[in-house]
């Protein structure tokens, strides 16, 4: 499939997604760097999209269905935490490589400063996956913890500025 930047779109995700998101987070190969991760039951996929909408609802944003060419490819972007916002995107593996996860990065950050200015922006993800720290600093986070897990790697935390301890804390212990 063609990547053209031109063909990207990001739109809410709606419940109707169910079906498509769980194709993607159902895939190991979307979870090579993190294998645990890879979602077995459709119920889990419609929990995780039913999240996004309420997060639409009552904020006012949340994580987008990327598209490409009009294709759902993946999901993104930030939802709501306890005044913070947690950045995330999971992209099927099959757009990696072409900037797309740096450009959910960037337009969800925007949106985030525009929705809730105030609330940090903060995206974890795992040492094996420097492609996703490299989408994050891309995209305009900067790193700001290394954490060493008992496995031997490390939870790399991003954020749009410096963490309270208290945020850093709550932060890793999401995993």
């Amino acid at each position: 499939m063609p990547v053209n930047p031109d063909t990207w779109g990001l739109r809410p995700l709606v419940d109707d997604d169910v079906d498509d998101v769980h194709a993607i987070v159902s895939d190991p190969d979307t979870w090579v760097h993190e294998p645990g991760g890879c979602f077995e039951r459709v119920e889990r996929s419609g929990a995780l999209v039913r999240e996004a909408v309420a997060s639409w609802r009552a904020e006012g944003l949340g994580p987008w269905a990327v598209l490409v060419a009009d294709e759902l490819v993946g999901l993104g972007g930030v939802t709501p935490m306890t005044r913070w916002w947690d950045l995330g995107a999971r992209l099927s593996p099959h757009v990696w490589g072409h900037g797309l996860a740096t450009w959910v990065v960037e337009v969800a950050l925007g949106a985030a400063h525009r929705t809730k200015p105030d609330w940090p922006v903060v995206a974890r993800s795992s040492s094996t996956n420097p492609a996703s720290g490299r989408a994050c600093e891309n995209g305009g986070l900067a790193p700001v913890h290394v954490e060493p897990w008992p496995d031997g790697t490390s939870c790399v935390v991003h954020a749009d500025r410096p963490l309270e301890r208290d945020l850093l804390r709550t932060v890793l212990a999401l995993g």
